[in-house]
């Protein structure tokens, strides 16, 4: 048997072959990138949940228990959850780009 392959063919899949690297390696470096500003957002949003919280913490007054009202507190869980919020969906955001770029590759 003789499997040989026209040069047209060979040469289309080399270069379907770099461009799907090229994305690859464009879509690893924005990912990387975004990895430092989400850190340094995610601590300073720690930090300042822990603040506000001593900030309610100083309204002793305002509650005989010490403990901050429930609004305050659910104010407090939401904005501490949203670096994770953020993380979940540029994951989603990134899964669909690919699973976008990989369709319009094999078409």
């Amino acid at each position: 048997m003789n499997f040989t392959a026209r040069a047209s063919v060979v040469n289309r899949t080399h270069r379907v072959v770099r461009e799907q690297a090229l994305v690859m390696r464009e879509q690893k470096q924005r990912s990387r990138s975004l990895w430092v500003p989400l850190g340094i957002f995610s601590m300073l949003l720690m930090g300042l949940c822990y603040a506000v919280w001593a900030v309610l913490e100083g309204y002793d007054e305002l509650t005989p228990n010490g403990v901050p009202d429930a609004s305050d507190q659910l104010f407090l869980l939401l904005l501490w959850s949203l670096p994770v919020t953020a993380v979940l969906l540029g994951l989603v955001w990134f899964q669909r780009e690919r699973s976008q770029s990989n369709s319009e590759v094999t078409r």
